[in-house]
This record gives C-alpha cells, structure tokens and sequence, in this order.
C-alpha cells in the first residue's frame, strides 16, 4: 500500500458517498467541472476571497481594528447562508461520518459493506470552516472491520487547497486546546 503524500487529521465531518451506476465513469477535469452544483463553486469561491481578504486585512494598522471587525461580521453572515445553502445538498441517505481527512482523502465508517476500489461521487461538508467539496473517490478497506478509506481520484487543485488548509487550521486548533488543557494541568497541580 502506498503512503498518503497528504497530511491528514483525526476529524469528524459529513460526507455523502453516492455510488456510481452502471456505465457511469469518472469525469475528466473538463467535465467534472461542468458537474460541480452550483453551491461547491460558490463557496469555493467565497473562501478564495475570504482567503485573500485575510492576507490583505493583516497588512492593515492597528487603528484598522473596528474596520477588520465589521469585515469579518460580514463574512461570517455570509458563510451562514451558504451553510444553510448546502444543506440542500446533503442526501441522509447516503451520509457518513468521516473519522479522519486531509487532501488525498478521508477515513470513515460504514455499517454496510463496500466493495474495495468502487468508485462513489463525495460530498463533503465542513461549513465551519466555509469549505465544501466535490470530487470523486476510490474506496479500500480500512484497518479495522467496518472502516473504509476514501482516496480522491477526481478534484479540483483549489478544492485539494482548501482541504489541506482546513485540515492545517483544526490541527492548530487541537494543539492550542492541548496546550491549554496541559496547562491547566499544570496549574492544577501545584500548591
């Protein structure tokens, strides 16, 4: 078995895995972009911006702090509609809870048994971090009975961005509660 050339992170989110039908194949770029609901491009394009706008709002001054705030409070309400947007695009029927993911993939469960290297169309939902993809994958058994991998096979480079920056933010997330965690520890413990 090959090495994931992607890091990857414990994390639990919404996928959908929709299998491919008989004679359905795996679309080329060209196509696959064509195929992308309308919503996945738009908040992949709402994260490019907000990227962008992020990079320019820490080269602004100190004095710039209220101005930074308001621009913020308008990202967030727009990455509120746009959650309530892609709801609409999850299927109950075929959701799954990822266990763990980065760029080439992720890791979850499933009670019913796939097939190894079937083919599934992926949905996958992370809207507190404004990213959702869609792509395509190839699932392999996991370590562990009831537990599959999922390697993309089909995605856009800037979908492949935005999961590897999400999954860098949560692990900065969890080492920040860790440290905080082990100092209260620590604070905990002496006299």
């Amino acid at each position: 078995m090959m090495a994931d050339p992607y890091f990857s992170i414990d994390y639990q989110a919404q996928v959908n895995l929709i299998p491919l039908t008989d004679g359905e194949t795996v679309p080329d770029a060209d196509a696959l972009e064509a195929e992308i609901p309308a919503p996945f491009k738009l908040i992949s394009e709402v994260t490019r911006i907000d990227t962008n706008n992020a990079r320019l709002l820490r080269n602004l001054d100190e004095h710039a702090n209220e101005l930074v705030e308001i621009i913020n409070q308008q990202s967030r309400k727009i990455d509120l509609v746009l959650s309530y947007v892609l709801a609409g695009q999850d299927t109950p029927e075929h959701r799954h809870q990822t266990l763990s993911l980065g760029g080439g993939g992720f890791t979850f469960s499933s009670p019913q048994p796939l097939a190894e290297a079937s083919r599934m169309r992926c949905k996958l939902f992370l809207p507190e971090l404004s990213v959702a993809v869609y792509g395509y994958g190839e699932i392999h058994a996991g370590a562990e009975p009831e537990q599959y991998r999922c390697d993309f096979i089909a995605l856009r480079e800037q979908d492949r961005d935005a999961l590897i920056r999400a999954s860098l933010q949560l692990q900065a997330k969890q080492l920040k509660a860790r440290a905080e965690r082990r100092a209260q520890q620590d604070d905990a413990s002496r006299p």
